[in-house]
């Protein structure tokens, strides 16, 4: 498969109901976490060979390696040169909020970030729900994955914005002169918890027992009741 596609390098972890899983353990079925609709059920995951050619130098056709602590990640993480990557608008100081898609090989310079091979040969995961989702990736990184496979074509439709070529080159401006690519990621986002999938049953003590460190209520004085009141 062509170097210059989305999709997410095996090993990247993804936010689930279960933690953080890596994404070549994800199945169809899996409730995975979404930025803005909770918990989604992943239709699909398609798995495809990446081959890198030896003499491959250009950039935009290599994956972006984002160094540990770029933003809330503790390790590398690596994303493929077309990956969309939701980039919120309201953390650059523009006046403008929302959520704008941009391919990720754009970061390549950006606040140490830097293009290369991770091997020459690995595999990718792309992930495919009912509609288009944003997922949380580790660092809590957040990855478009549309209902269609990722083509890159400027102007797209769909749940998220896309951004055209020149609207994509002036928020990538806006980050590189903030200094760091946060407004990537979601730090809420970076600590996914495990939830629960079976119910929850609350444990009440013997009638007559109380809880341990609950001691009861103290007695109120009437001197603090009015008088009306204690009748």
């Amino acid at each position: 498969m062509s170097v210059r596609r989305g999709g997410l390098l095996h090993g990247t972890k993804v936010a689930t109901t279960s933690g953080w899983k890596p994404v070549e353990r994800l199945v169809a079925g899996d409730l995975v976490r979404t930025l803005d609709h909770g918990f989604c059920e992943l239709r699909r995951a398609s798995v495809d060979r990446i081959v890198v050619p030896e003499d491959e130098r250009r950039a935009e056709h290599l994956p972006v390696l984002v160094p540990s602590r770029a933003a809330y990640n503790g390790r590398p993480v690596w994303l493929m040169p077309e990956q969309g990557m939701a980039l919120d608008q309201g953390k650059l100081g523009l006046g403008v909020e929302g959520i704008s898609i941009v391919p990720a090989r754009m970061l390549s310079g950006v606040a140490q970030l830097q293009s290369r091979a991770p091997a020459q040969t690995f595999d990718v995961t792309s992930l495919f729900f009912d509609n288009d989702e944003v997922v949380f990736i580790e660092g809590g990184f957040q990855a478009y994955c549309p209902a269609g496979r990722m083509t890159g074509a400027a102007g797209a439709t769909g749940t998220y914005q896309v951004a055209d070529a020149e609207d994509a080159d002036l928020l990538i401006d806006a980050v590189a002169i903030k200094g760091d690519i946060s407004p990537l990621a979601n730090p809420l986002g970076a600590l996914p918890a495990p939830v629960p999938q079976g119910p929850i049953f609350p444990i009440r003590p013997q009638a007559g027992v109380r809880r341990p460190g609950r001691p009861g209520r103290p007695d109120v004085p009437a001197l603090f009741l009015r008088p009306e009141w204690q009748n």
